[in-house]
């Protein structure tokens, strides 16, 4: 069931596709997998999404800060474009080529994926800032993909400080997102929160995204 719910999800994403101008506040899309396998700095103009973290313990808006450290195009010896924490080990990724990490039980991350895992101490946050006033369509996909240790994560999908929708999930599992008409402003911003469980380790996660208006 997940290997078709993936699937169906990858056809809507790529149905959509990308904006024409991936970066342009005339956007009627946001893809985040194709907006930032073409980073080639953390934040770039014009550029919607933003990686963060959260250590204080209280999952609000004000608490989050961005991942300090952006490395474009190779990133710990791998073909991957990141923005990371190297202290806490909060990471989110875009992966150039497939990646197979061979260590217990291993998993793989095929071209194209976005990839995240939560801090040891602290929340990992995917965030769009809207560029757009008027109502947006939020459809995406979080998935656990170290199925073979670990306890899983949690993940959150917000609107500011309201959540939208929230789940918790066995580690290999994946969940489906999918909200219609959110209300939005050009101050407004839409996270997605990932949180470890009690245990940190073997919390690789990947996730697809789609916005549009």
């Amino acid at each position: 069931m997940n290997k078709i719910l993936s699937a169906s999800l990858l056809g809507m994403l790529a149905l959509f596709g990308a904006s024409t101008n991936a970066f342009a506040d005339t956007a009627m899309s946001w893809n985040l997998a194709k907006d930032t396998i073409m980073a080639k700095e953390s934040s770039p103009a014009g550029f919607a999404w933003a990686f963060m973290q959260n250590s204080s313990g209280v999952n609000k808006a004000e608490n989050y800060i961005a991942l300090p450290n952006f490395k474009a195009d190779t990133c710990s010896d791998l073909p991957v474009t990141c923005w990371q924490d190297l202290a806490s080990q909060a990471h989110v990724s875009v992966h150039l080529k497939q990646y197979t990490y061979p260590l217990n039980g291993g998993f793989s991350i095929p071209a194209g994926n976005v990839a995240f895992h939560p801090g040891k101490n602290s929340q990992t946050i995917i965030r769009w800032s809207s560029p757009v006033s008027g109502a947006v369509n939020i459809l995406g996909r979080v998935n656990s993909i170290h199925s073979s240790c670990g306890d899983g994560v949690a993940w959150s999908l917000n609107s500011g400080d309201t959540v939208l929708q929230s789940g918790s999930l066995d580690k290999g599992n994946g969940a489906v997102f999918s909200v219609s008409k959110v209300p939005v402003t050009k101050s407004s911003a839409i996270y997605l929160v990932l949180d470890k469980k009690a245990n940190y380790s073997c919390d690789t996660s990947t996730i697809d995204m789609l916005i549009t208006n």
